[in-house]
């Protein structure tokens, strides 16, 4: 494991409010394919697609069950600004996660820790990570609480994400 990352690891882990139990997960997660390529290591990618679907699976339960008078379109639009990279980025930058990854020479370089895309696919990545290392319940709690903390400081164009976000401020239960 990467010397700067082991001791990280403790601000990683508060960060963003879980202790793992098999740490390389989180390494993985962290680890952006162009460090990858140069170190010739396994990259988050592969989190990042199963982050992805346990993401949209998340969001899709806690919308059907916390407002039933919600119908599908209406779901679907407040999913899909929740899932989206904008969102995902803003989910990354509130947890400070481009202070942690792992970026090739080149990236790092060209400021790869505050790009949205490269952002969004490390916080698809963690949530894989956090996923296998504790299973759903941990991820729930992770993203809930990391939306209810940014509901409550972002400005949010669209009235029924406003709407829904403070619903969902309102609601949460640690």
């Amino acid at each position: 494991m990467h010397p700067l990352f082991s001791k990280n690891f403790q601000e990683v882990e508060n960060t963003i409010g879980y202790r793992f139990t098999n740490p390389f997960l989180l390494f993985q997660a962290l680890t952006h394919s162009s460090y990858a390529n140069e170190k010739y290591l396994a990259s988050n990618e592969r989190l990042e697609f199963l982050g992805d679907i346990v993401l949209g699976f998340v969001i899709s339960e806690y919308l059907y069950s916390l407002k039933p008078e919600l119908n599908e379109a209406e779901m679907s639009k407040i999913r899909a600004y929740l899932i989206s990279k904008k969102f995902l980025s803003l989910i990354g930058r509130k947890i400070l996660i481009g202070r942690f990854l792992l970026l090739g020479k080149g990236e790092r370089l060209s400021g790869g820790e505050n790009k949205d895309s490269i952002i969004a696919d490390a916080v698809e990545a963690l949530i894989g990570a956090i996923y296998l290392d504790g299973g759903i319940t941990p991820v729930k709690k992770f993203l809930l609480g990391i939306i209810s903390e940014i509901s409550a400081s972002e400005p949010f164009l669209q009235l029924e994400e406003q709407d829904f976000l403070q619903n969902l401020q309102s609601r949460q239960s640690p």
